[in-house]
């Protein structure tokens, strides 16, 4: 068996990524056919009547709010990120020092691929299994077997493995347990998966998961800042990885009651795309903001971990990002981090510290230009602050609630909030350790004056959360 992250030819040319992920989209076709052929109840993108959706700088707390509105009764939602499915289809891949996350308005191949974005995302997603009735839905481990191989299809695109042979190992993991009973964890089911799949001689390590943000009381493993990317050139979902949940897919007619929930930091580049995918659904944008210093400190720990390579760049312009690249961890001289902003080019050999500085400038900058276009319509706007305590945490999530229509109680979720998607633990301040080193970056310029119209005030910029 091929190792999940040592393929045997990396591909270095677009003909050779294209080539790949078509290898994949054939793979996970095949899936769709063979282990699930009725996974999508015949829902098609225009049966899609609303969509909520969470638009956010990276390192603000989109990932933590998806957890908790997720949980919710009457919301649809992925397993990860949308973006994921955009890349398949050769969307958002530098080529060139000019390329980025970014995507033209009317651009001819992101009109090609909508509708089989669109599909792909209606293919993963459902609401969490434990919402539906004992034995609603007869099909639930067929699929979350399916959904399962879907997901390491989609982490390790670059893997010489057969679907058959992740499905055996799901299939073994999974053994007895029961993926609609409440008490089910996820994150105990997957390490048991990637354990069948190491003894098998496949590369797949704990340490490449987000098994904490999975299920908050599963034990995470030891993390460092050494650990490679588990791949050599192509990157559909970024690390820490997600670990698939159950999801029940509604029927055509439920969708006329559902909302479909989305969230992706990269989308904040486009919005248009976005917007065309679903071309009945009524749009409900809340946009999510966070401190600059927070933010920026956040985006720091996430270059330094072991976790959030999005793209390769060493074939375009090698890094020399002082306080990431590293000649020991050659990885650091060709893999970015986060999101790809218009313009990286000139940054990439500045300081980290610069580089997430312009990371949390270009994207809300681009959020703001949607909503002064129109992209961004109906919104609510709302602050990662209001997370780090119960009782304003519960108050955010009675009002996305109220703004969304959404059924049921929305504050059943709040609590102290999880560790999703976290290099360290959630607090307030985190950021100070680094205060002198964020001083230069947010006190003027660009930061301190996007700071302002966010309602932050740069003045006072010591007393933030």
């Amino acid at each position: 068996m091929a190792e999940l992250n040592a393929p045997s030819t990396p591909p270095a040319t677009p003909g050779q990524t294209e080539a790949l992920l078509e290898a994949v989209r054939r793979k996970r076709a095949d899936v769709a056919r063979r282990f699930a052929p009725g996974r999508g109840n015949g829902v098609h993108p225009e049966d899609v009547r609303n969509v909520l959706m969470i638009v956010s700088a990276s390192r603000s707390g989109s990932s933590v709010l998806h957890y908790l509105l997720a949980r919710l009764p009457g919301v649809v939602s992925l397993n990860g990120e949308d973006s994921v499915f955009a890349r398949l289809h050769g969307l958002g891949w530098a080529k060139s020092t000019d390329d980025s996350d970014f995507i033209a308005p009317g651009d001819s191949a992101a009109l090609r691929a909508a509708p089989l974005i669109a599909e792909d995302i209606l293919a993963d997603s459902g609401e969490l299994a434990f919402h539906a009735p004992a034995g609603a839905d007869t099909n639930l481990r067929e699929n979350y077997l399916a959904d399962s191989v879907q997901r390491l299809l989609l982490q390790f695109p670059e893997a010489d493995v057969a679907p058959e042979e992740l499905l055996r190992a799901c299939t073994t993991a999974l053994g007895a347990r029961d993926p609609s009973a409440r008490t089910f964890s996820a994150a105990e089911y997957w390490r048991a998966t990637l354990e069948y799949l190491l003894a098998a001689g496949l590369n797949a390590r704990l340490g490449y998961y987000d098994l904490r943000g999975s299920d908050p009381a599963a034990d995470f493993p030891d993390r460092g800042n050494a650990l490679p990317p588990p791949f050599s050139d192509v990157c559909l979902e970024e690390p820490p990885f997600v670990v698939p949940q159950p999801r029940r897919p509604p029927e055509p007619m439920e969708w006329k009651h559902k909302t479909l929930l989305l969230k992706s930091s990269s989308d904040c580049y486009r919005l248009w795309l976005i917007r065309r995918l679903f071309p009945n659904a009524r749009f409900k944008f809340v946009f999510l903001a966070r401190n600059p210093a927070a933010a920026i400190n956040g985006l720091i720990d996430g270059w330094l971990s072991d976790g959030f390579y999005s793209q390769n760049l060493g074939h375009i312009a090698a890094l020399d990002v002082s306080g990431y690249s590293r000649d020991d961890r050659p990885w650091t001289r060709k893999w970015w981090n986060f999101d790809l902003f218009p313009g990286w080019a000139q940054a990439r050999d500045r300081p980290l510290e610069e580089v997430c500085a312009r990371q949390w400038v270009a994207a809300n900058q681009h959020m703001l230009g949607g909503i002064r276009s129109g992209l961004i319509e109906e919104r609510l706007d709302v602050r990662y602050e209001s997370f780090l305590e119960p009782r304003s945490l519960a108050a955010t999530l009675s009002a996305i609630g109220a703004f969304a229509g959404l059924p049921g109680n929305p504050t059943v979720s709040a609590g102290n909030i999880p560790p999703v998607m976290s290099v360290t633990p959630p607090a307030p301040q985190k950021w100070r350790r680094r205060r002198d080193l964020l001083a230069g970056v947010v006190q003027g310029g660009e930061v301190a004056a996007l700071a302002r119209e966010l309602g932050y005030d740069p003045s006072r910029w010591e007393s933030w959360t």
